[in-house]
């Protein structure tokens, strides 16, 4: 087997009947039969296979393979693979290419052992006349027998380049995006982005430019580099250094790949300026923006390099990624800066306003607009006659020691300073020293030595009202170019503030006279910012406290018009007495809601109860509650619902009162005899998502064109006569509309005009696809006779009246009523009793309704009552506390008889089962 082996044609589309002549050809005689069976099997294969054979494990492999060994062939075949692997690497003069081939060599001995064994993504770099590939390839190695011994090692390569490049890609795009996510400022995004593919790509440079608003210049702000070349950062070019003609196809938004700047025919002209700056090869991705050139993405190599198409394609996205990241820092960037200029000016008038000591408010001024101009020292210049007989003179600094200015005397009357102070014009130079009016004046002729450095100069003159120049604001720094027009406008702002605040100054000290005055004014502006801020720490409790108090006398009201209707129901007009009762108080009762409601929900204090609301329900509960004031205007209502359920995500209780107050505002604007049209469905738009509406619509009063925008907001209400007949405060319609908003919604109003109706329409996001069908029935919305088992009842209140007249109703139901006032009694009575359920106040003079639920919970005689809070306390928190004292109900007052039923009906139901 030492015979030397010779590589037979291999050429593509060899017929396999052929395989045999190929195998005796590549083969010396004697070979082993399985070798041959296993060569011969190799040849006719499509996938790259080999086989390595002998002591010395000599190379044979088929035609799929050659792309694997590039140049190596045809000198490989018949070599041994230890020496071929020295030479691929030698081919590709990589050192993971030379390693490639050298890698296989465990694998092929591990096979030789008797084992089948696997190598994944395997990377070969392949030199293909004078083109560099790169291959990833998956090895199995099987070992070839002949009578039981091993006589070589059959490999199967399976290419898997498509796989791991896409992997590496991704992990690299995965990065990319993490990384710029976390950065903040633009060059650090720019810096970070071209060493991420520099080093993915092994480039020597890679960098991002930016062009300027005339579109011929680019500046490098930062870039990255392996060491081999120096560094563009910082750097500004002409476009058209780089070719006329190359620069256009950027301009019109092509990729620039050049694999040889000097065998470029568009190119070549320039190659000394690409030399010079260490490019041989490279690949350029503009960014155009508004179909301007706007920026470049290079990479850039000193060697002539063949480009893949792949890592054009990477360049490509990574410029635009890039772009996307350094605009949003520079927008957040923005947002900062404004963010950072509105809370100096926010302080800054707080100084002003807080201080009338003109030093203590110049020196704010001085150091405020220091800091939003970005100088490094600022001054302002007194402009009045002095004890040394001087008008222009430095009064405070910022950014440097008055002593940096007390030796060089005043400024005088300069052809610098003079516009500022005697022409009241600003004055903003990029370089001063190179000023045309700089140094015309002695005894300096310029800046004394010594002087601060200054080469940016800006100054804005501070101007009282009656026009007189106060002063001025002057700033410098030792870099040119650092003032903007933007500055100018910011300082004089600034200086206009000051302006008023001297002068503001300047009256006070005229005002010393009235110091009796000025001192009670103070104090009175001072108590009354205290009193404001108490106000506004008591504003939640007051408001909760007044609902308390409006509802308490609403209380026993109520249930004696509902006793009144109930016990006289033969009697007309004592039923219409006590309709009218229950109608008022109702109304009265929405107004103390819509008043909580909307105070609540504008300062963002309202959390949802969300869960999957079927809307059918929320119709029906609204119609329901609005069913009286609907029937008795003899309204005829046309209710349009779907058959199967329609769900949202949201509130059930909110969704509730939203529908009912548009209801109830098409009912109140809505002459008698007049037509409610409610609809539900759900609908698309365009490419929207499907959307949920209740439409409201009437015949009623209608709105002017006017009133429409602003029909949403707070206190907003139509014309009214002095009888003010509908009522209302003007909170309801807001409420809704901020309850909407909350849920994802939007709320909308239209009116032909007045007189000819209005449409309402509230549109949800869908919660779910409809299912099901049918619905459930209206809940009953009067209250009837008892039709249960009487229950032992005891109600506890302070107030007399609500008590009394909740007895009186109850009783009037059938049930065995006791009535205490405090809380105390109530526990006796309790733990004698033994009470089926207790309507307790909260508000209770000896101890509060929580403490008497917690001692109720821990007699063993009461403990089964079922306690319902009956309250002027409505707040969620105030219904969370009560769940959690040991209450099953919390009912606020004027107390929802049918709700109250409904509870004692169910307290029934449980008893007699």
């Amino acid at each position: 087997m030492t015979e030397p082996m010779r590589a037979p044609s291999l050429a593509a589309g060899a017929d396999r009947r052929r395989s045999g002549s190929r195998v005796a050809t590549v083969l010396p005689q004697g070979a082993p039969e399985g070798l041959r069976v296993v060569v011969d099997l190799m040849f006719g294969a499509r996938l790259p296979m080999f086989v390595a054979w002998g002591p010395d494990l000599r190379l044979v492999y088929n035609e799929a393979c050659i792309a694997m060994l590039g140049d190596c062939h045809p000198a490989a075949f018949g070599q041994p693979l230890a020496q071929v692997g020295a030479q691929a690497g030698a081919q590709s003069g990589a050192p993971s290419g030379a390693e490639a081939w050298g890698e296989l060599l465990p694998f092929v001995a591990a096979a030789l052992e008797g084992g089948a064994t696997l190598a994944e993504d395997l990377r070969f770099n392949v030199q293909q006349e004078g083109h560099e590939t790169r291959y990833y390839v998956t090895l199995s190695a099987s070992p070839v027998h002949e009578h039981g011994a091993v006589i070589g090692v059959c490999g199967v390569l399976t290419d898997t380049t498509a796989r791991v490049l896409a992997e590496q890609q991704h992990r690299f795009h995965l990065k990319l995006a993490a990384t710029l996510r976390e950065l903040l400022d633009p060059f650090s995004i720019m810096e970070a982005a071209s060493a991420l593919v520099g080093r993915h790509l092994a480039v020597a440079r890679v960098g991002y430019g930016e062009i300027d608003a005339a579109g011929q210049r680019v500046t490098v702000e930062r870039d990255w580099t392996d060491g081999t070349v120096a560094s563009l950062a910082r750097e500004t070019r002409p476009l058209d250094s780089f070719g006329p003609a190359l620069i256009d196809r950027l301009r019109s938004g092509q990729v620039l790949r050049l694999d040889d700047i000097g065998a470029d025919r568009l190119a070549a002209p320039y190659a000394d300026g690409y030399a010079s700056i260490g490019a041989r090869a490279m690949v350029v991705a503009p960014i155009i923006e508004g179909g301007r050139l706007a920026a470049i993405f290079y990479l850039h190599e000193p060697q002539p390099r063949d480009w893949s198409a792949r890592e054009v394609a990477l360049a490509e996205d990574v410029a635009r990624h890039t772009r996307e990241a350094v605009r949003r820092a520079r927008v957040e960037e923005t947002l900062r800066d404004e963010s950072r200029i509105l809370e100096v000016l926010h302080s800054t008038g707080q100084a002003l306003a807080s201080t009338l000591d003109l030093e203590t408010l110049l020196q704010a001024v001085t150091d405020a607009a220091t800091q939003l101009s970005g100088a490094q020292f600022g001054a302002f210049f007194y402009n009045g006659q002095g004890e040394d007989g001087e008008r222009i003179r430095p009064y405070t600094l910022s950014g440097a020691p008055i002593e940096a200015f007390a030796h060089f005397g005043s400024p005088g009357s300069t052809a610098v300073f003079n516009p500022t102070f005697h022409e009241q014009l600003s004055v903003r130079s990029d370089d001063i020293r190179r000023d045309p009016r700089y140094g015309q004046s002695g005894p300096h002729y310029g800046m004394p030595q010594g002087h601060l450095p200054v080469r940016s100069y800006l100054a804005v003159p501070v101007v009282s009202r009656s026009g007189t120049v106060l002063g001025g604001l002057v700033f410098g720094h030792p870099e040119p170019g650092v003032f903007t027009e933007r500055t100018e406008r910011i300082v004089a702002g600034v200086a206009a503030q000051a302006a008023v605040a001297m002068d503001n100054a300047h009256l006070y000290e005229i005002a010393q006279k009235s110091a009796r005055e000025r001192d009670a004014l103070l104090q009175s502006e001072r108590a009354a910012r205290v009193e404001a801020e108490r106000l506004s720490r008591m504003k939640d409790e007051f408001l909760a406290m007044l609902a308390h108090e409006l509802r308490n006398p609403l209380a026993p009201i109520s249930s004696s018009a509902a006793l009144l209707t109930i016990q006289f129901r033969d009697e007309p007009r004592i039923r219409q007495a006590g309709a009218i009762i229950s109608r008022q108080v109702k109304h009265m009762s929405r107004l103390i809601d819509d008043l909580l409601d909307v105070s609540r929900v504008t300062r963002g204090l309202v959390t949802l109860q969300v869960s999957e609301v079927d809307m059918n329900e929320v119709v029906r509960s609204a119609l329901d509650q609005n069913r009286p004031l609907i029937e008795e205007k003899s309204h005829r209502i046309d209710v349009q619902l779907p058959p199967q359920p329609v769900t949202v995500q949201g509130d059930a209780t909110r969704l509730i009162q939203a529908v009912a107050n548009i209801l109830n505002n098409a009912a109140k604007y809505t002459p008698p005899a007049g037509t409610i049209g409610v609809l539900l469905d759900v609908h698309e738009r365009g490419d929207e998502a499907r959307r949920v509406r209740v439409q409201v619509r009437d015949n009623g009063s209608g709105m002017p064109p006017e009133l429409l925008p602003s029909v949403f907001e707070l206190f907003t209400q139509g014309a009214r006569t002095l009888a003010r007949s509908q009522g209302g405060l003007g909170l309801g319609l807001a409420l809704v509309r901020k309850l909407i908003e909350l849920h994802g919604g939007t709320v909308a109003a239209h009116s032909d005009g007045v007189g000819l109706g209005s449409v309402f329409t509230i549109e949800l996001p869908c919660g779910g696809e409809e299912t099901g069908a049918g619905g459930h029935p209206a809940l009953p919305h009067r209250i009837e006779a008892a039709a249960y088992r009487p229950l032992r009842v005891i109600i506890v209140d302070d107030n007399e009246d609500a008590a009394d007249s909740l007895a009186m109703l109850l009783r009037a139901q059938g049930h065995t009523v006791l009535v205490e006032y405090n809380a105390a009694a109530a526990l006796r009575r309790a733990i004698a009793e033994r009470p089926d359920a207790m309507v307790v106040d909260i508000g209770l003079p000896d101890m509060d309704g929580y403490q008497l639920a917690a001692l109720l919970r821990k007699q063993a005689e009461t403990r089964g009552a079922v306690l319902i809070a009956a309250t002027g306390y409505g707040l969620d928190r105030d219904r969370e506390r009560a769940l959690a004292a040991g209450f099953a109900h919390h009912l606020v007052k004027p107390v929802d008889m049918a709700a109250l039923v409904r509870i004692l009906q169910a307290v029934a139901s449980r008893g007699e089962g």
